[in-house]
């Protein structure tokens, strides 16, 4: 229960939906209320973020501070004993083949876990990730990728019944004790990640995965600076990010 409230709370707190709400209790404001001045004020304050957020240069720059806090790993060849390969998203559709029914970011995850793993391949594969009522947990869906990319059983640990990040970190915390581990995640995801599992006692190594805004070392083609919902896309990431990062140290207190 407190679970599902978590997400139905963090869901609202996103930008668009924050920003619907705020603009909705402008335009009742404005039409149903003598407080033309003050409903003005949300209306326009919500635009101004919704556009702000949408804009390449803020939007990136958001991410930027963001996911780059640890840097990617450009040698795989480490001697790593278990990756960590946190849950992202997906549906299990049968009429899709699994590079399907993941969702872009947990495709990107992968893929840095696959190269980290042909590198150092007497390493263990955990992979997570509940299932939120679909036929299929996330976790599975990820052991079949393993299994298509010739990834033995034998070197996959499935975790069906984590359910966000501290969960995922408290358990994989028991496996690699004593081990040398490396996490992979979204780059934007990590900072987070790693604290949780410094609050459980252990310090894999980071493999940030997925990074949202790339260092641009030619020209920015001029229709980039159009808003666009891509954008607000990476803001939402970063966002949620900060949201998360709050949520923990406000049950640190707690």
């Amino acid at each position: 229960m407190l679970f599902i409230l978590k997400k139905w709370i963090g869901g609202l707190l996103m930008p668009l939906p924050l920003l619907l709400i705020l603009f909705f209790i402008g335009l009742i404001l404005l039409f149903f209320s003598k407080k033309q001045k003050t409903a003005k004020t949300f209306l326009l304050f919500t635009f101004i973020v919704l556009f702000t957020l949408s804009f390449m240069p803020v939007s990136e720059r958001i991410v930027h501070s963001v996911e780059r806090k640890h840097l990617p790993i450009m040698q795989p060849a480490q001697n790593y004993e278990v990756i960590l390969l946190l849950g992202s998203g997906g549906i299990a559709d049968p009429s899709l083949p699994v590079t399907g029914q993941l969702s872009a970011t947990a495709l990107s995850r992968f893929v840095e876990a696959l190269r980290l793993y042909n590198a150092n391949p007497g390493a263990i594969l955990v992979v997570s990730g509940s299932g939120f009522g679909d036929v299929k947990t996330h976790a599975q869906m990820m052991q079949e990728l393993a299994l298509t990319m010739n990834i033995p059983a034998d070197k996959i640990v499935r975790l069906d019944d984590t359910l966000d990040t501290d969960d995922e970190a408290r358990i994989m915390s028991e496996i690699i004790r004593g081990k040398r581990a490396v996490l992979v995640t979204s780059a934007t995801h990590m900072d987070r990640s790693l604290q949780l599992f410094y609050k459980y006692g252990a310090g894999p190594e980071a493999a940030p995965a997925n990074f949202l805004a790339k260092n641009r070392t030619g020209e920015t083609a001029a229709h980039y600076y159009i808003p666009s919902a891509r954008y607000l896309d990476k803001s939402t990431v970063a966002w949620h990010e900060y949201l998360g990062k709050l949520q923990n140290k406000i049950k640190g207190l707690l």
